[in-house]
């Protein structure tokens, strides 16, 4: 069969890393925080200290918060305009951070490091990537890792965008209608140019697009990036994170929760 080809680093410009990438909100706070930062230190084990890896770094904003606790990180992405956002926002922190986070423009295949981190992050990546290209990646993955060393992944879970987003859309449907009559009646709607607009608006249940979820080719559900993992090399732990603060999400985390999150280590 033949391969898919790769998406196109153009995709990946400065107007997708400042409208369509989730998250820029972030990088407008006078203390800039990662949101994924907490989940990325508990599922990596991550201290002061050690060599950590961004692969897929995009703004940047992950692999400062890490030199900020210690680490020396090393941030790597395909897009050119990724690294020249990254390196811009590097620039708003002390000598000290600076000194200890780098950026730099490389493609999968340009790895070639050997033993050289405790770390390796894959945040957000993994769904933007074909088959044929992780076996390549997660290869050089395992080379650039020291014997201890740990790569966490997080990528969106199929089963939240197909199953419960959904019933969570069905079940919120009363008080959605509620709402949105109440603002009509107050005129204060935003979907009120015509009733079949406001239908379509109170009526939605299929996760949303847009130009960012497009790019996710490769979606998968915990048990099929698990097995994917362990076919290439990898003992995982394993684990689905929700945030929402929804009796559907906390009934539903191990199975559904929103993000599939990783922790993985190399076989001996």
């Amino acid at each position: 069969m033949k391969k898919p080809p790769a998406l196109s680093p153009e995709l990946y410009d400065r107007d997708y890393y400042l409208n369509s990438l989730p998250g820029m909100e972030h990088l407008e706070q006078e203390e800039m925080l990662d949101s994924a930062l907490e989940d990325t230190v508990r599922m990596g084990r991550i201290k002061a200290g050690e060599q950590v890896l961004d692969f897929g770094c995009g703004r940047g904003a992950l692999a400062i918060a890490l030199a900020k606790r210690g680490c020396k990180t090393v941030g790597i992405d395909f897009s050119k305009d990724a690294i020249r956002f990254a390196s811009e926002l590097r620039k708003r922190f002390s000598e000290d951070i600076q000194r200890r986070v780098q950026f730099e423009r490389m493609e999968a295949k340009d790895l070639a490091w050997k033993n050289e981190f405790d770390v390796i992050i894959f945040n957000q990546v993994y769904e933007h990537l074909y088959d044929w290209e992780l076996e390549i990646l997660i290869a050089k993955f395992k080379e650039a890792l020291k014997p201890a060393g740990r790569l966490v992944i997080s990528t969106p879970n199929l089963n939240y965008i197909r199953f419960l987003y959904p019933l969570k859309r069905v079940t919120e449907f009363p008080f959605k209608l509620t709402k949105e009559i109440l603002r009509l009646i107050r005129g204060r709607s935003k979907h009120a140019a015509s009733f079949k607009t406001f239908l379509k608006e109170i009526s939605k249940i299929k996760y949303p697009e847009s130009e960012h979820t497009l790019l996710h080719i490769n979606l998968q559900t915990p048990h099929t990036i698990r097995t994917f993992m362990e076919a290439h090399g990898f003992h995982t732990e394993l684990e689905c994170v929700d945030h929402h603060p929804h009796v559907l999400s906390l009934a539903t985390c191990p199975w559904w929760g929103e993000t599939i999150w990783l922790s993985c280590k190399p076989q001996t």
